[in-house]
């Protein structure tokens, strides 16, 4: 394994151990979490125990040296999935919770839902461009762009 791919892998699984801890905080009566009640402080303990699950699983693929293509389309499915998944409890299961503005109305939630939503799908169009080996370049700027609508579709779900 090269430095730097050890590296990555290191501060990886760092980071997942952090949000481990930081999930589990989040469930103490005295978090330094802030929630406004248990039910909060569960939600946000799903969501970094699912971060801190995927980061660690990235981590032991990167470090396994397992091949960059299975990597990639791995990390893309499951961040695809996630969103999907994250945007829909929001949107169809009213668990506001989940989002980072838990007190915002049920409307501008579904709609952020569905922004969540179609942010996965975006992320899961990218498995065809590393499969196709597109340069990096290109995945890159359809990434960017990706960004750059769902920042936008985020501003107007917020309106």
């Amino acid at each position: 394994m090269e430095a730097g791919t050890g590296i990555v892998a290191g501060l990886l699984a760092v980071v997942g151990l952090g949000c481990f801890w930081l999930a589990r905080d989040a469930l103490r009566s005295e978090s330094s979490v802030v929630t406004s009640d248990d039910t909060g402080g569960q939600a946000n303990a799903m969501v970094l125990a699912f971060v801190a699950f995927g980061l660690l699983a990235l981590a032991s693929a990167i470090a396994l040296e397992g091949p960059d293509r299975h990597i990639a389309t791995g990390t893309l499915v499951a961040t695809a999935f996630l969103c999907a998944g994250l945007g829909w409890l929001v949107r169809y299961r009213d668990r506001r919770d989940l989002l980072t503005t838990p007190t915002v109305d049920r409307k501008t939630a579904r709609r952020l839902g569905g922004v969540a939503m179609a942010c996965g799908g975006l992320v899961l169009a990218l498995v065809p461009l590393v499969w196709l080996e597109v340069t990096a370049r290109t995945i890159a700027v359809f990434a960017l762009g990706s960004s750059v609508v769902v920042l936008v579709a985020i501003a107007f779900a917020y309106r």
